[in-house]
């Protein structure tokens, strides 16, 4: 291992030893070195459920689904392809993008990787033929210009919307030019795996292969020193999506490529165990850790695992807000530290997406463990279901989800102070990568409400949801107004098998939850044989029922919530106050404060003093939609889920003191 233990072979040479390239030759034949979508990973190909088993029923999450599809089938081709064509010499009469899009931007073309990502997904889950059909065209013109790319003066298999000298720039280390042109690669990359993947496009993993053939190419020649420094630089996924390429091919020369993205200075601490985040980017650091997970599923190489569990303990157990957010103006600060990093900067959407990718890979690896979901219930719940402002026909999302008193959802005005305040974003003008993620967020919230074992199925996510169990036999149905309402329904829809059918008893559950089947109660798992006595039916466990189902049986779980207050880490004073897995926000201003100044925006940069909340008077008085009502500063506040609050000031963290 070189360099403290990155796991790479030995120094490939001196930098600046790169040998000409010539023209790509035909491809060669691959065969699929498994099934299964890759980047679920080695676990996931046998727990993960494919998104066309799992249909949404009606819901916030579906609706957020339709509006987000709407959107992706609303972006005009010419426009997303635009800078792309320009930078090969190609003719393009097409509007400029604004926003991160713009022909000026260094990071240009990004959200068209995103896109074919979103565009996938949706035909995955929804089988919209219009979603295949745009993948396919967009694919057929980034090949066409991937073709062309000698004749626009860069080396064979380069596909980008900048040019290729943006990479002489970085390996020079003129790292002021660039902005992180590697994130870009990855964007193109894993928007092709999922088009091939998810959505049936066979020319994708044609494009991809060339795309990483060029990856290859450009970084076999530099030493490990020369890499590391241009590992400071982000680069986002990338070696991800190398090692999903490697699953799909069993091609090891990617599974080389993605060896020499091992930062060293970022990782070699969290294989350690340490905790070394504090003055780090959060979206830098994440797809890091990512890739390491899958990088020890293809490897076998133990480092990467501790890399994986090490960064989710310190990371969701240190750093992380009572919404499953993380960052203050985008970057970790000091372990437990909430009171003190509260600003309507926090929470950047995009790292809550990332550690949720990566708490669902973890989750394969152990099924049993019903921290990981309470976790990703939390983030998705909370904040990532709450970044879509459903008054937007598109679909448009929040860049961050603040948490200083007097907190707004918003356009980051750190990026665009003359954007208006109360749109979340736009069609065009606001491109950032928040709103790349975010296609790609509502086109896959199906994913991880249920997983499945040789023993049967496991019901992750209170989500109103069908999923076909192919392996059984079955198709289940998931009826439930869940958070508003804590019963949860399954019924068996057809089909027949003996199996068990587990449900997750949340870690917030105030109490032992009813279980109902077919109209009887269950009694204690030890005292009937219809239940798995393993089973713990108690906060943490699973209640699992062992039985050959038919069409018409019918379990209803009940799940006790109560309030709780989670008191910050360095201020148990500060405290959020949360009902079962919802927290909880109080409407602490008005619609017509936003973009004044008063109060909202000067909880932007210089967040006042938190509101003086009377913990005692918090009491439910509706149940849907759930609201809640209490006493701060002397005064009545409205309180109602954090991800149902929009376009005006609310509070998430109270002084009780």
């Amino acid at each position: 291992m070189a360099g403290g233990g990155a796991l790479l072979a030995a120094d490939s040479g001196p930098p600046g030893a790169r040998p000409p390239l010539g023209r790509l030759g035909p491809l060669p034949a691959y065969r699929l070195a498994s099934t299964g979508y890759a980047p679920d990973g080695t676990a996931g190909s046998r727990a993960a459920y494919p998104l066309a088993a799992v249909r949404l029923l009606d819901s916030p999450f579906r609706a957020n689904q339709a509006r987000n599809l709407a959107y992706l089938l609303f972006l005009d081709p010419a426009r997303m392809l635009h800078t792309f064509r320009l930078n090969y010499g190609q003719p393009s009469a097409a509007q400029p993008c604004g926003g991160w899009e713009s022909p000026d931007k260094k990071v240009r073309g990004h959200t068209t990787g995103h896109l074919l990502s979103g565009l996938a997904l949706s035909y995955a889950n929804t089988r919209d033929p219009a979603a295949k059909a745009r993948a396919e065209y967009l694919v057929d013109e980034l090949a066409r210009l991937q073709e062309f790319a000698p004749e626009a003066g860069y080396s064979p298999g380069y596909l980008s919307a900048f040019p290729e000298r943006f990479f002489d720039l970085l390996e020079a280390g003129q790292y002021q030019q660039v902005w992180s042109p590697y994130y870009m690669i990855h964007k193109y990359l894993a928007g092709l795996i999922d088009a091939y993947q998810l959505a049936g496009v066979e020319r994708a993993l044609d494009v991809a292969v060339r795309l990483a053939d060029w990856v290859d190419r450009r970084t076999a020649p530099l030493s490990y020193a020369h890499m590391q420094a241009i590992l400071n630089v982000e680069f986002g996924g990338l070696p991800e999506a190398l090692a999903n390429l490697y699953r799909i091919t069993g091609a090891g020369r990617y599974l080389t490529t993605a060896q020499r993205f091992y930062h060293a200075r970022f990782l070699d601490p969290l294989a350690a165990g340490e905790d070394r985040l504090a003055g780090w980017q959060c979206n830098v650091g994440v797809p890091k850790v990512i890739a390491s997970l899958r990088m020890w599923e293809e490897t076998g190489e133990a480092k990467y695992r501790d890399i994986a569990e090490n960064f989710w303990t310190i990371a969701t157990g240190h750093h992380a807000y009572v919404i499953g957010g993380m960052g203050d103006h985008e970057h970790w600060g000091a372990p437990d530290t909430v009171a003190g990093s509260l600003s309507n900067y926090t929470c950047e959407g995009c790292v809550t997406y990332n550690t949720l990718k990566l708490t669902r890979l973890l989750h394969f690896h152990d099924q049993s463990r019903t921290d990981l979901l309470d976790f990703y219930e939390r983030g998705l719940l909370n904040q990532m279901l709450g970044s879509q402002d459903p008054g937007s026909g598109h679909g448009f999302v929040c860049y961050y989800t603040g948490l200083s008193g007097g907190a707004v959802k918003r356009q980051p005005l750190n990026y665009f102070p003359g954007g208006d305040p109360d749109v979340y974003a736009t069609d065009y003008a606001t491109f950032t990568c928040d709103n790349g993620t975010g296609l790609e967020t509502a086109s896959k919230f199906a994913d991880s409400i249920y997983s499945r074992d040789a023993r049967g199925v496991l019901v992750n996510l209170f989500i109103p949801s069908e999923v076909h169990c192919a392996d059984q036999g079955i198709t289940l149905r998931q009826t439930t107004a869940f958070p508003d309402d804590p019963v949860i329904r399954l019924t068996v829809v057809s089909g027949a098998a003996l199996m068990d059918l587990r449900v997750r008893v949340p870690g917030w559950a105030a109490g032992t939850p009813v279980a109902v089947l077919n109209g009887r109660p269950l009694r204690d798992p030890g005292a009937d044989p219809a239940v798995d006595p393993t089973a713990g039916a108690g906060a943490g466990g699973w209640i699992a029922v062992t039985r050959r189902w038919r069409a018409g049986d019918e379990l209803v779980v009940t799940l006790p919530m109560g309030l709780a207050f989670t008191p910050a880490p360095d201020d148990p004073a500060v405290q959020a106050v949360s009902y079962g897995p919802v927290v909880l926000s109080g409407l602490t201003g008005t619609r017509s404060a936003v973009g004044t100044g008063d109060p909202a925006d000067a909880a932007d940069e210089a967040p006042g003093a938190l509101p003086a909340l009377d913990a005692g008077s918090v009491h439910r008085t509706a149940a849907q939609p759930m609201a809640f009502q209490a006493t701060a500063d002397a005064r009545p506040v409205e309180l109602i889920p954090v991800a149902r609050a929009r376009h005006q000031p609310y509070t998430v963290y109270w002084s009780t003191g």
